[in-house]
């Protein structure tokens, strides 16, 4: 059964208009709008603080709800868009020619994506996928009124660079962690950041290594390494830590 494809409209747009076409992304069917839709003033306090223009922008982009696995932008996909999180969380992966998936980021509520801001300056296609993890809200800005308000509205255009800045030095950072650090620290790293001493992480191997830029064979056996050595115990689908300390020592242990 084909699906519909929808598209949003604010009230009192007439119909037959197409405010936000979204050229070039592959957004799938939209979810209709559920209530409560977050206010991007409580979201974005900067902008809504800010100048008349910036705020008046904010109010006239296009709500966007996306369904958890739904394809937010694909690779080589013109970027014609500019879109600041609400609600949920974007994940952004590359993947390679073997068919290799490795996280670069998330975008969470109050961000915008890196690699959006980098393409939709540049006029340059997506070099990676964004994928929502979770329902995902969010305001969508077209590529013109972007240029435009880059112009006029001086708390929006504060906000692009500075989300820029901050965020492009963390992708820097992930991209020599990835092609730079043992497989061994990047996992040990990635549990004591996600799981407590004696918590459970629910994740299966493959999406641990897509997480870690890795492969599931490689953490199987790493995983598998740490349990025979104390450090955690491995059930279906889940990773617990017992050992803290032993996996910190191995992220700190010298090259």
């Amino acid at each position: 059964m084909s699906q519909t494809r929808a598209t949003l409209r604010r009230p009192g747009t007439p119909q037959g208009s197409d405010p936000d076409p979204h050229h070039g992304a592959d957004l799938g069917p939209i979810e209709p709008r559920r209530q409560p839709f977050p206010r991007w003033q409580d979201v974005f306090p900067d902008l809504a603080a800010g100048d008349a223009a910036s705020r008046a922008l904010m109010d006239a982009a296009h709500p966007l709800t996306l369904a958890a696995g739904q394809a937010v932008f694909r690779a080589g996909a013109p970027c014609e868009r500019y879109v600041l999180i609400l609600g949920g969380s974007v994940r952004v992966q590359i993947v390679g020619e073997s068919g290799r998936e490795a996280t670069l980021y998330r975008v969470l509520a109050g961000q915008s994506c890196v690699l959006t801001s980098c393409c939709v300056l540049a006029a340059e296609p997506y070099p990676a996928e964004g994928l929502a993890e979770t329902p995902v809200c969010a305001l969508s800005i077209g590529k013109g009124t972007f240029d435009r308000a880059l112009e006029s509205a001086p708390a929006f255009r504060r906000f692009v660079f500075a989300n820029l800045g901050n965020r492009i030095a963390a992708v820097i950072s992930r991209m020599e962690e990835i092609s730079c650090r043992p497989v061994e620290r990047r996992l040990a790293t990635y549990l004591l950041a996600r799981v407590g001493w004696g918590c459970a992480l629910s994740a299966t191997h493959q999406q641990i290594a897509v997480d870690i830029g890795s492969a599931r064979e490689v953490v199987s056996r790493h995983l598998k390494r740490f349990e025979v050595n104390g450090l955690v115990r491995l059930g279906l689908g889940s990773v617990e830590v017992c050992d803290s300390e032993g996996l910190r020592r191995l992220v700190d242990r010298p090259l």
